[in-house]
């Protein structure tokens, strides 16, 4: 790919979407765009580029979901979540105990496992949960990601990235060569198309946001633009989660960050109870090891 070629895709992407990428991430967009131009049917990058130039709304759409990040893995980075599981969730519990109700939020959260994960959670650490209002709103750019989140069918790598075997058993049974997320856990889910640039328009406000790794891509300017259409959509006290170590410009013009975390921020302009950083020995649900699937049935038995 000709250098003035790349620049043109960098600053397509850029206004698309507010990612940024630099010239030590060519052969990153080469390959993505390589595998788009080969799926496509195009002859060349340059037949490509010739019709973006062009201006066509669904064929950009077409490329920034291609260009889409979608690595993911259930209960992924296992210490975050079960520190999420184990500490926040009852702090969560006991703080909206007269509401009984609570609202999740995955952003870019690519073929679902991330919201699929906050569900699994919320059902081994909440009693009577049928007399509480859950919603879990999962979103993406890419509308093949949403696709696959919202059938909730998973194949054999997939439940063995972060799920141990009681939990795959607990929470999915299987449908030929495939693992599906049992009903009870897909109704508490909701997954949306939705480019994070986009106005905000969801009718609720939320008291965890989950954008883990998602902040990390996007320039200095947008970075503070998200964050501040964030926080007007969590109240004051409301739990902000991003990667593990990930650093974001302007973070602390809205958000705390929690003591004893090194991901998790409080949306600033009230106090909030602070969970226990520190979590009791998880024994033998900690970190899983690797599970066959097709063994698992047998362990039903």
């Amino acid at each position: 790919m000709r250098k003035q070629d790349f620049e043109f895709l960098v600053q397509l992407l850029r206004e698309n979407a507010g990612w940024e990428f630099t010239e030590e991430q060519y052969f990153v967009v080469d390959k993505k765009i390589s595998n788009f131009i080969r799926e496509k049917g195009y002859a060349s990058v340059e037949e490509l580029i010739s019709e973006l130039k062009i201006g066509s709304r669904p064929l950009i759409a077409q490329v920034v979901e291609n260009m889409a990040f979608s690595d993911t893995s259930f209960y992924r980075d296992y210490d975050v979540f079960m520190r999420f599981e184990n500490g926040l969730l009852p702090s969560l519990r006991e703080n909206n105990r007269a509401s009984k109700k609570i609202s999740f939020w995955s952003l870019g959260c690519s073929t679902g496992q991330e919201a699929y994960s906050i569900a699994f959670a919320v059902r081994r650490k909440f009693i009577g949960l049928d007399n509480w209002d859950i919603s879990i709103l999962g979103t993406d750019i890419s509308s093949v990601a949403i696709a696959k989140a919202q059938r909730g069918a998973y194949n054999n790598f997939d439940v063995q990235m972060g799920l141990n075997a009681g939990m795959i058993l607990d929470f999915f049974y299987q449908q030929d060569d495939q693992w599906q997320v049992n009903d009870d856990v897909m109704k508490m889910v909701e997954f949306r198309r939705y480019n994070i640039l986009d106005p905000i328009t969801f009718p609720t406000k939320f008291e965890v946001i989950f954008c883990r790794n998602v902040l990390r891509y996007f320039g200095v300017d947008y970075q503070r633009r998200i964050l501040e259409h964030l926080s007007t959509f969590q109240n004051a006290g409301g739990i902000l989660y991003l990667g593990k170590n990930e650093r974001v410009a302007g973070i602390e013009d809205y958000y705390s960050k929690l003591e004893g975390y090194n991901c998790v921020y409080v949306c600033k302009g009230q106090a909030v109870k602070t969970p226990p950083a520190n979590l009791p020995d998880q024994g033998e649900s900690g970190m899983p090891h690797f599970v066959r699937p097709d063994i698992l049935l047998t362990r039903r038995k």
